[in-house]
C-alpha cells in the first residue's frame, strides 16, 4: 500500500480541506478531499474573467432583469452582481458537502447596518437556489463593525440565524472579539501575518517560528483556555505548501479546525507524502484574569474602546485590515464595472429587439 499523500494525511488528522477558488471547476478535481469552499469577490472576478465562466454572468444580468424590469441601471447591477456571486457559490455547493463562504462586499466593511442587509440579501438569494442557510457562510471583514454585524447575524432577536465567516484577521484582538460575538468560523491570514512580521518582527529562520503557525496556534490556546468550543477556525492565505505541513503537524489540538486552500496548493499536498511525525502541542499560557470582553462579559459596555484601544497596541491589524480592505474593494469595483456593463449591453440588445 503506498504511503497517504499530505493532502490525505492533512484530512486523516481531523483537520477539514475547504477549496478557495470561484473556478468550480477545478474544484471537481479535488473533490474527494474537500469538505467546505470559500469565495470572495477577487476570486469570483478572476473566475469570470475566463471565457469559460461567462454563461454565469449573462445569467446573473437576465436574472436582474427578469426580477427588476423598471429598475435603474445601478439597482439592476447591484442584483446582478449579488446573484453573480451566490450563482458560484450555488455551484460549488453542488461540489463539497459542507459550507460554502459567500462574501459581503469589501467596500461596506465599518457599516454595520449595510454588512446585515448584504448578509440577509445574500442568503435570501441563495436560498431561492435552494441551498439551506446551514450550507451557508456570510464572510465579513473582521473590522469591530463587521464583528458587531456578524453577532447580530449569528443572534438575532426573531427569525433563522446567519452564520458567519469573518475574513481578515491578523491577530489576537480580532479573534478573540470575534469568538466573543459568537460568529462560526475565523479566518487568520497565515501569509499575510508573516509578511507584517517578516517587517516588523524580523523574519523567522524556522517555519516553527512561523509568526502565521504561531497566530493559529495562539488562537487555539485562548480558544481552549476560554471555552470558546462554537467559533472554528479556518486558516486561509497560505503561501506554500510546507506552511500548511508544519501546521497540520499538530492536529487539530494544535492548529485549524480547516484549511482554505487554493487548487495549486491543493494539488502541492496531493503530490507530496504524508506530513512527517506528529508533534504535541503545548498550549500557549493564557491570563484568563486580565482577558478584556468586547462583547459579552462585565466590561462589555466599552467593548468600543477596549476594542480600539488594543487594536492600536497590537499594531498588525491596524495596518493589514486596511491593507487587505483596499485591494479586495478594488477588485470589487472592477467585478461591478464589468457587471453593469453587461447590464448596458443587454439593455441595449432588448432596445433593438
Amino acid at each position: 500500500m503506498s504511503a497517504p499523500s499530505a493532502l490525505q494525511a492533512l484530512r486523516e488528522s481531523g483537520i477539514r480541506i475547504s477549496s478557495d477558488t470561484a473556478e468550480y471547476h477545478q474544484i471537481l478535481e479535488f473533490k474527494a478531499d474537500l469538505t467546505d469552499a470559500t469565495t470572495n469577490p477577487s476570486l469570483v472576478l478572476a473566475a469570470v474573467s475566463k471565457p469559460e465562466y461567462a454563461d454565469i454572468v449573462r445569467d446573473a444580468v437576465n436574472f436582474a432583469r427578469g426580477r427588476l424590469p423598471s429598475a435603474s441601471v445601478r439597482e439592476m447591477s447591484a442584483l446582478a452582481m449579488d446573484r453573480l456571486l451566490v450563482q458560484v457559490g450555488a455551484q460549488i455547493s453542488g461540489i463539497v458537502p459542507g459550507r460554502v463562504s459567500v462574501s459581503v462586499d469589501p467596500r461596506i466593511a465599518h457599516d454595520y447596518h449595510a454588512i446585515i442587509r448584504k448578509g440577509e440579501t445574500l442568503v435570501a438569494l441563495l436560498e431561492d437556489l435552494r441551498i439551506p442557510r446551514s450550507r451557508i457562510l456570510i464572510k465579513i471583514p473582521a473590522t469591530y463593525e463587521g464583528i458587531r454585524a456578524a453577532q447580530a447575524l449569528e443572534h438575532p432577536s426573531t427569525g433563522e440565524p446567519i452564520h458567519t465567516n469573518m475574513t481578515l484577521v491578523f491577530g489576537r484582538v480580532q479573534a478573540l472579539a470575534c469568538a466573543q460575538a459568537g460568529v462560526s468560523v475565523i479566518s487568520p491570514f497565515i501569509g499575510r501575518v508573516k509578511d507584517w512580521w517578516d517587517v516588523n518582527g524580523g523574519a523567522a529562520s524556522e517555519l516553527s517560528q512561523h509568526p502565521g503557525i504561531l497566530l493559529v496556534q495562539n488562537i487555539r490556546s485562548t480558544y481552549a483556555a476560554h471555552g470558546y468550543t462554537r467559533t472554528q477556525i479556518m486558516a486561509a492565505g497560505f503561501r506554500a505548501v510546507e506552511e500548511i505541513i508544519e501546521l497540520g503537524k499538530y492536529g487539530v489540538a494544535g492548529g485549524p479546525d480547516l484549511v482554505t486552500l487554493p487548487p495549486n496548493l491543493l494539488d502541492g499536498l496531493r503530490t507530496r507524502t504524508s506530513l512527517g511525525p506528529a508533534l504535541k502541542f503545548t498550549p500557549h499560557p493564557i491570563n484568563l484574569a486580565t482577558a478584556p470582553h468586547y462583547f459579552g462579559g462585565p466590561d462589555s459596555t466599552n467593548g468600543a474602546s477596549l476594542y480600539a484601544r488594543d487594536i492600536l497596541e497590537e499594531r498588525i491589524a491596524d495596518t493589514k485590515v486596511p491593507e487587505g480592505l483596499a485591494k479586495f474593494s478594488v477588485d470589487a469595483q472592477i467585478l461591478e464595472d464589468l457587471v453593469k456593463r453587461k447590464v448596458l449591453e443587454s439593455a441595449e440588445v432588448s432596445a433593438m429587439l
